[in-house]
């Protein structure tokens, strides 16, 4: 399978992708081509990491990755981010075995360590994957903005591994329970328009 090629810099076309995914439109359409892809100029050294193919959770990964020449493997998680499809087992062992198989992933470097999310853990059984393909898991932090600092120091600390539910995590969730609150609001508004024209009208020529 060929390399797929990436960057860590955002475009336009995926800011707006994260904005439609944010209000829940066109929610199963939200993903990426799973498979492996080349961040940078890495080589055989370069660290690996694994994600879910859900846009936003490979591009919070690879905009966290600025200036690290690295490979991201994606699994197909059909458009579900890390934390939820390891809850359904989609980002699971079979699918981690199948990647690394159909991606070639032993022929591009020349270390067995694949970095998968604190998040996909559950749905991960490191020695039966380790058994299978030869590769040690290792989990890297909670949230990708502290990647780099984990690459410096080489294993997550106890704030890494904890899970935070900031203020801004709290407001990106506005947006989709607004729409999904708005539509059924509209929806009975324009019965009540119509409902408020025509039984006047039935009225009327009952009389």
């Amino acid at each position: 399978m060929d390399i797929l090629v990436t960057s860590s810099r955002l475009s336009l076309f995926d800011h707006l992708d994260h904005i439609s995914a944010r209000m829940g439109f066109r929610r199963m359409n939200h993903t990426v081509v799973p498979g492996i892809y080349r961040l940078g100029n890495p080589g055989p050294g370069s660290p690996v990491f694994a994600t879910a193919n859900y846009t936003l959770s490979f591009d919070a990964l690879r905009s966290n990755l600025k200036g690290t020449d690295s490979y991201i493997l994606v699994l197909d998680t059909m458009g579900v981010n890390v934390w939820c499809a390891a809850g359904k087992g989609t980002f699971g062992s079979g699918e981690l075995i199948h990647r690394i198989d159909s991606t070639g992933l032993k022929d591009i470097i020349s270390h067995r360590t694949i970095i998968l999310p604190q998040l996909g853990a559950p749905g991960i059984e490191a020695h039966k994957v380790e058994e299978v393909s030869g590769f040690k898991l290792k989990y890297g932090p909670v949230c990708a903005a502290d990647i780099v600092q984990y690459l410096k120091l080489g294993k997550t600390t106890e704030e890494m591994r904890r899970v935070r539910f900031r203020m801004t995590d709290r407001l990106a969730l506005i947006p989709v329970e607004f729409v999904h609150a708005l539509i059924p609001l509209v929806i009975v508004g324009v019965v009540l328009y119509f409902a408020a024209g025509i039984i006047p009208a039935l009225a009327a020529g009952s009389v």
